[in-house]
């Protein structure tokens, strides 16, 4: 039976490589809430975005259920910052009758610093549409970041 994976994580955890890697090897779904967002809204939304995205991420996993539900996995690649949206998508998922993997992405700080900051430089000269996260904007995010407790991932990378 097809399953739908949802990543949980701080940013510059590792999330979206992991994705990319398990979605060519498994040739499975790879969905995205930033690359949604980021077709869609050519301007920051300020604070509409944390609504904006829990709508996108409610669309999103009705795709991925839909997408296992046609025996072919799919990645939901969207940060699930917080306890409640996790508990969220994996009871739509069940309801729909479609088995989850969370896996929780856990990097040591200086690790993940480092990354962030190639990320940053990265994107700085590409044509690619992607956030930039500053220093302020990472302090925020991991701020708002709910770390997942005992029982509520299935599989953890990093540490």
């Amino acid at each position: 039976m097809a399953k739908v994976y949802l990543l949980t994580g701080r940013i510059a955890s590792g999330k979206t490589a992991w994705a990319e890697r398990l979605a060519g090897k498994h040739n499975a779904v790879l969905l995205s809430c930033d690359e949604l967002m980021l077709s869609l809204f050519d301007e920051c939304l300020g604070p509409r975005h944390a609504e904006t995205e829990r709508r996108c991420l409610q669309y999103l996993c009705g795709i991925a259920a839909d997408t296992a539900l046609c025996g072919t996995d799919a990645v939901l690649d969207s940060g699930l910052s917080t306890g409640s949206a996790r508990a969220a998508a994996r009871g739509y998922l069940a309801q729909r009758g479609v088995e989850t993997v969370t896996v929780y992405f856990r990097l040591p700080e200086a690790l993940r610093a480092q990354r962030l900051e190639e990320r940053n430089a990265r994107l700085a000269n590409s044509p690619k549409r992607e956030y930039i996260i500053d220093k302020a904007l990472c302090a925020r995010l991991d701020a708002e970041y709910e770390e997942p407790g005992e029982g509520e991932y299935d599989l953890m990378i990093g540490e």
